[in-house]
């Protein structure tokens, strides 16, 4: 049966599932699921191929680490090589032994696989020299890790005859690893055939339908064990990479696509005749566009002065109707700003305070003992406080004050007391 190669290896689903989680289309068990179930799947075509490519480049890695070994320890030239190029060996080592683009569940599923594929054709374990093993990769794979063990020690050595006085001369770690070790490694192109072969017994063998059940990962790792102690299984760990997304995903953001100002315009007029004491952080928020979009509209700006004017009325602004319009044209028989022939706010004040007046007039007329603001609580249902009631009593008193200038005159009279013998006095007028 066909299968798809086009899955996406361990770093691309990594970041694909951390998009989905910060996103909010999956949540953080939904995503250590498809993790799991990821890891744990039966072997495929583009699993054991990314498993060959990496052990293809560790091979590649290891026979460069060999090779800048040689070309320092048998440098005649400079014979202090290795302090400026030893680094060159670590980096070698480094790439040799680094984690695989697996799940440590997948890498031992392949080791089990191919085991088992080398069990069933009766050729008998691997063999290069001294060594044998019971697969190419598994046998690759301690080759390397006798390497790498062993320039560890070479490197420790060559510090020790550096610092303590009681080596007789000072050592390289290239030099001990080329007169004590190089010698006793398979050549890195005999590992490169020996991987070949068996990737392509391996592919061929799963084009053909040989492939075994689901490997439980506990088992396939203690099969490892016994086979080689001192092969490491350095795939991916699941639960890490889970830890890690969740991490990555908390502190990032929804990426939101800036919408136009043409389209954002309506949106934002729709949302503030619903909810017009909204900041414009939380209409840019609620309409998905940025916070400037929202204070130049048109629509903020008229909604800015309807708040201003139903304070003063003391209505509910949801009342006032809150059209907007885009260059002065209309859309669907709807005006798209407010109409100018509309009322003005003005008008509408005064004649809201002179029907509250004659109410206040008229139950101050029924109760004339009535404080403010028993007359503020008798009529609260028409908007009245305690102000609006003695706002209606100082208009009266300057209306009448008015009244009673109107028929008083200013005349001069003596007055002794005064500086130059007179005084102004108010005066009813002459008929």
């Amino acid at each position: 049966m066909p299968v798809n190669e086009s899955r996406p290896n361990a770093d691309e689903l990594l970041r694909q599932l951390e998009d989905d989680l910060s996103e909010g289309r999956i949540s953080a068990e939904q995503m250590r699921e498809r993790l799991k179930a990821d890891a744990e799947r039966p072997i495929d075509p583009h699993m054991l191929r990314s498993f060959c490519d990496a052990y293809e480049q560790r091979v590649t890695a290891f026979s460069a680490m060999l090779q800048t070994i040689v070309d320092i320890a048998t440098d005649q030239r400079d014979p202090d090589a290795w302090r400026r190029r030893e680094t060159e060996v670590d980096e070698h080592v480094q790439r040799m032994m680094g984690e695989l683009p697996l799940w440590k569940e997948q890498v031992c599923t392949v080791f089990e696989f191919l085991t088992e594929l080398r069990a069933s054709s009766g050729h008998g374990p691997v063999r290069l020299g001294d060594l044998s093993h019971s697969t190419a990769h598994l046998l690759a794979a301690h080759v390397m890790d006798v390497a790498a063990q062993a320039w560890r020690g070479c490197k420790e050595i060559a510090y020790r005859s550096r610092t303590d006085p009681r080596y007789l001369y000072a050592a390289g770690a290239s030099g001990l690893f080329f007169n004590a070790h190089i010698q006793g490694l398979p050549k890195p192109n005999d590992l490169m055939g020996l991987l070949h072969l068996e990737r392509a017994a391996a592919m061929k063998a799963l084009r053909d339908g040989t492939r075994p059940q689901r490997v439980d990962a506990t088992h396939a790792t203690n099969s490892i064990s016994v086979q080689a102690q001192t092969v490491t299984v350095t795939g991916q760990s699941v639960s890490v990479a889970a830890d890690q997304i969740e991490m990555n995903a908390s502190v990032r953001k929804p990426a939101k696509e800036r919408m136009k100002r043409e389209v954002a315009e309506p949106l934002i007029a729709q949302h503030l005749m619903q909810r017009p004491h909204d900041t414009a952080a939380q209409v840019a928020e609620k309409v998905g566009c940025s916070v400037g979009v929202v204070a130049e509209s048109e629509a903020w700006k008229r909604n800015q002065t309807r708040l201003d004017g139903a304070r003063k009325l003391g209505v509910d602004p949801k009342a006032v109707d809150l059209g907007y319009r885009q260059g002065g044209e209309w859309k669907d028989g709807t005006e798209l700003i407010p109409d100018e022939r509309s009322a003005d706010p003005a008008d509408m004040a005064a004649e809201r305070e002179e029907e509250l007046f004659r109410r206040i007039g008229e139950y101050e007329k029924d109760h004339p003992d009535a404080t403010p603001e028993q007359v503020a609580r008798a009529l609260r249902d028409f908007g009245c406080t305690a102000g609006d009631v003695e706002r209606r009593q100082a208009v009266l008193n300057r209306l009448i004050a008015q009244q009673s200038d109107d028929h008083q005159e200013d005349v001069d009279v003596e007055d002794p007391d005064t500086k130059s013998g007179k005084r102004r006095k108010w005066v009813p007028k002459r008929p």
